[in-house]
């Protein structure tokens, strides 16, 4: 990925996840539940990189869309510690820049991602 965006993409991945832990805290206080309060506990204590773990148990469709956001944010955030940002998960070819720029978490180049979309859809019956 050309370093002149990745600074870019950094920032707004760091400030997505800032918005999804929030995000997660205020579903949990929305249900002032035991378990829910307990969960909360948890998740103050735990850095973020724990926080899909001890979500899973808890997964309803509202957690189950951040805990799995916030997981693609880290891994970007991740491989761009590492130096492997932008590549596919895949393929490990480069991911188009425009579509890095439309979503910075993006694991997938087009042509992965038109693959796994077309494996996940069910088989039509004729």
């Amino acid at each position: 990925m050309p370093q002149s965006i990745t600074p870019i993409l950094r920032a707004q991945l760091l400030e997505e996840l800032q918005l999804l832990r929030t995000e997660i805290f205020s579903y949990l206080q929305i249900d002032h539940s035991d378990e829910y309060g307990k969960l909360r506990i948890q998740l103050e204590h735990q850095p973020l990189s724990h926080w899909p773990e001890l979500l899973r148990s808890w997964l309803t469709p509202e957690l189950e869309n951040r805990s799995r956001r916030l997981e693609l944010v880290q891994a970007a955030l991740s491989q761009m510690d590492m130096g492997l940002y932008g590549l596919c998960s895949d393929c490990e070819s480069r991911i188009e820049r425009e579509l890095l720029m439309a979503d910075p978490a993006r694991q997938r180049c087009a042509a992965c991602e038109k693959v796994h979309v077309e494996q996940k859809q069910p088989a039509h019956r004729h």
